[in-house]
Order: C-alpha cells, then sequence, then structure tokens
C-alpha cells in the first residue's frame, strides 16, 4: 500500500496535470502541457522537435496513463491514478525509465546533455507553477551534485523517486515544484 507521504506527492502530481482541472486526466491534459512547453521554447507546429515532444507526451499517456483508465472512458480519475500506481510492477517501473529518457529529451531542448535553469522553469510554467522562488527551489533541490545543471541521471533518480521515495527530507518532492 503507498504510504499517505507518497499518495500526496502522487495527487499533488495529478492535479498539476490535470490541465483542464476538471479532477480527472485526460490525454487532452499531456498534449496541452507538450504545446506549452514547445511554444514555451520557441517551437513552431512545423518544427520536428515540436513534434517530438507532443509524441512523448502522448507516450505518457499510452505507456502509463492508459493503464490507469481502468472503464476505458479516456479519462483517469485520482483514485484509478492511485490504484494503478499501487499495484504497479517492478517491470512497469523500468518502463517507465524509458518514457523518462524521453521526457528529458523534450527539456534538453538544446541539446546540452542536461537540462538549465531555464529549461526546467518552462517545464514547471507548462504545469502551472507560478511562484518564481519555488521554481528556483525545486531546481536546486534536485540539482543533486550542486553544478547548475540537471543530468540526465539527475533527472532519471528525481523522477522515479518522485513517486516511490518515502523521505519527506528527499529533495524528489520538489520535482513538479511547490509541494
Amino acid at each position: 500500500m503507498l504510504s499517505p507521504f507518497v499518495q500526496r506527492k502522487l495527487a499533488s502530481a495529478f492535479y498539476k496535470y490535470d490541465q483542464e482541472k476538471n479532477g480527472l486526466l485526460e490525454k487532452e491534459d499531456l498534449q496541452l502541457i507538450a504545446k506549452r512547453i514547445a511554444e514555451s521554447f520557441g517551437l513552431k507546429k512545423e518544427d520536428s522537435k515540436y513534434q517530438e515532444i507532443l509524441d512523448t507526451y502522448a507516450k505518457v499517456w499510452d505507456h502509463y496513463l492508459s493503464a490507469a483508465d481502468t472503464d476505458g472512458d479516456g479519462k483517469v480519475s485520482l483514485i484509478e491514478f492511485l490504484e494503478v500506481r499501487e499495484k504497479m510492477p517492478p517491470s512497469q517501473l523500468e518502463k517507465n525509465q524509458e518514457v523518462n529518457k524521453l521526457m528529458f529529451d523534450c527539456l534538453d531542448i538544446d541539446g546540452s546533455g542536461t537540462i538549465s535553469f531555464k529549461e526546467y522553469e518552462i517545464f514547471l510554467k507548462a504545469l502551472g507553477e507560478t511562484n518564481e522562488e519555488s521554481i528556483k527551489r525545486a531546481f536546486e533541490s534536485i540539482d543533486i551534485n550542486k553544478n547548475g545543471s540537471i543530468s540526465r541521471d539527475e533527472y532519471a533518480k528525481i523522477r522515479s523517486d518522485y513517486g516511490s521515495s518515502e523521505d519527506p527530507e528527499d529533495p524528489s518532492k520538489w520535482f513538479l515544484g511547490s509541494f
């Protein structure tokens, strides 16, 4: 069973991804986030990177959230979201790592192999985070080695730990901004 702390983090993620604010996650919520990210980077619809970002967020639905849509209505409630995470086998967590790598690439827009503060800020703002101090604190918290950027390994660890770490002091709790 998921601990209350992990449930709270997952609920926070759920509501950040629920862009329509209707209490349900839908593929369209993820597409809105993807479009905001792409457009914030100055990409146009005809750019291949724009489409890559949209495709990646569609994969998030296909590889993770569609499993939570137990009644097949194209919508995931918070209860469904928590239940699928609770029942997720370790093999699925490994598959999610592949999608996490793609999500990293969506943010590493300059192809440097790291995510800069500006790139991460675009991600959090796409989720609706508006508090500049929270954005700064989130970035500083998840920059584990304190070198001013987020490596692929740091990103993968933090993203994975966000949904599993029981430690209230773990920096992963800041992955999606204010908590």
